[in-house]
C-alpha cells in the first residue's frame, strides 16, 4: 500500500495562512487544516470504485472565522451548549442568546494547532497540539488530536491534560453526505444502539429528563431513512442520543445510491444528530450556499450541558489528569447484492 502526505497554503488573513495537509492510503483520503483541526475533505470510493468527498465542505478559508456550521472542526473544550454560561463560579461567554455554544467564539474550532504527520509500517496519520490559552475555561488545557489512515478505517483520538481542574467534553463535527452530494441525505439509513433521548427545551438545553427511543418518532436502535426521521420530525433533528452503557456504542450511516457505509465505534456517552433542516446558509458549501438536508452531522459526546445534571455523569478534568476519548470510523461500499 502506498501512502502520500502534502501540504499546501490556504489565505486567510493578512498575517497568516491555513497549512492543509492531505493524507491518503489509497483506500481512504482525509485533507485536513491547522485552523480548527479541521477534516475539511474525507474522500472514499463509491460502489463503482469512484473516489468522493462525503464530507459538506466549507469553500471559503478566509471565511473560516466565521463558521457558523463548525464544518468538520474539533469543538473544545466541551461541545454543546452549557445553560446560562455558567457553572460553579466560571462564567463563559454566552453567543448563543444567554447560553454558551461549542465552548464560544474563541473555542478550539477558531484557533490555529501545530501539527506534525507521522507513517508507520501499516497507518499513517497526523497529530495536532494546541495549548488553550483563549477559550475562557480554566487551564491552561493542553489538547491533541489525531487523525489516522489504517486500511479503510479513520480513527479520532482527542486528549487533554490541564494545569487547574476544569471541564473536558470535545467533540468531531463532521457533516457527512455519503452520495458525495448527488443527493440530499433523505435516502440515508441510519441506525444506532442507543437507548435514551435527551429531552430539551426551546433553547435546545437539557431538562433533565431522558426518554426512551423505543416506540417513538427518535427511535434509531433499528435501521431507519432519514425521509422517515423527518417525515415524523419535520423539525429536522438536532438531539442527543444516549449509548446502552453496557452494550455495544456503535452507529452505521449507509446510503443505497452509492453503496457507502460507514460504521462508527466509540467510548463516547452520547451522540449527536444534526439533520442540519434549519442550517445557517451563509456558508458555501462544495461550490454553492448551504441548503437544508445536504449533511447529517454526527457528533459524538458526553451529554450536553452535564456540568449541570451530575446525576448523568460528569465531564470534570482534574488538575493533572490526562482524558482521551477515541471515535473509529470504517468505511466500505456495497452493491445491491450485498444488501
Amino acid at each position: 500500500m502506498t501512502f502520500t502526505i502534502s501540504k499546501e497554503s490556504l489565505p486567510f488573513r493578512a498575517d497568516k495562512s491555513i497549512s492543509q495537509i492531505t493524507l491518503s492510503n489509497e483506500r481512504l483520503t482525509i485533507v485536513v487544516h491547522d485552523y480548527g483541526a479541521r477534516v475539511h475533505q474525507l474522500l472514499t470510493p463509491d460502489k463503482n470504485g469512484t473516489f468522493e468527498n462525503i464530507l459538506l465542505s466549507k469553500n471559503d478559508s478566509e471565511t473560516y472565522a466565521n463558521d457558523g456550521g463548525y464544518y468538520g472542526v474539533i469543538c473544545g473544550p466541551v461541545a454543546g451548549r452549557i445553560s446560562g454560561a455558567t457553572y460553579d463560579s466560571v462564567s463563559l461567554e454566552a453567543n448563543e442568546g444567554k447560553n454558551n455554544l461549542h465552548s464560544g467564539s474563541h473555542g478550539w474550532e477558531r484557533q490555529f494547532w501545530s501539527y506534525e504527520t507521522f507513517e508507520t509500517a501499516s497507518s499513517l496519520g497526523i497529530k495536532l497540539s494546541l495549548r488553550d490559552e483563549e477559550s475562557g475555561f480554566p487551564g491552561q488545557i493542553q489538547a491533541e488530536v489525531t487523525y489516522k489512515l489504517t486500511d479503510n478505517k479513520l480513527e479520532v483520538t482527542i486528549s487533554g491534560l490541564s494545569v487547574t481542574d476544569t471541564v473536558f467534553n470535545p467533540a468531531w463535527h463532521p457533516y457527512f453526505n455519503l452520495s458525495a452530494e448527488l443527493s440530499t441525505t433523505h435516502e440515508h439509513f441510519i441506525q444506532a444502539n442507543v437507548d435514551f433521548l435527551v429531552e430539551t427545551n426551546q433553547e435546545n438545553i437539557p431538562t433533565g429528563r431522558l426518554l426512551t427511543v423505543d416506540d417513538s418518532s427518535y427511535s434509531i436502535k433499528e435501521s431507519v431513512s432519514i425521509k422517515k426521521l423527518l417525515k415524523d420530525n419535520p423539525e429536522g433533528l438536532d438531539d442527543c442520543f444516549v449509548f446502552n452503557p453496557k452494550g455495544d456504542k456503535s452507529l452505521m450511516l449507509y446510503d443505497p445510491l452509492s453503496g457507502r457505509k460507514l460504521v462508527a465505534q466509540t467510548d463516547r456517552q452520547a451522540v449527536v444528530i444534526y439533520t442540519a433542516t434549519n442550517p445557517e446558509i451563509e456558508s458555501m458549501i462544495n461550490g454553492r450556499p448551504m441548503s437544508k438536508n445536504r449533511g447529517i452531522a454526527i457528533e459524538f459526546q458526553e451529554i450536553p450541558d452535564l456540568v449541570h445534571h451530575p446525576e448523568w455523569g460528569t465531564i470534570e478534568l482534574k488538575a493533572g489528569q490526562k482524558k482521551t476519548f477515541r471515535v473509529a470510523v470504517s468505511y466500505t461500499h456495497l452493491t445491491l447484492a450485498d444488501d
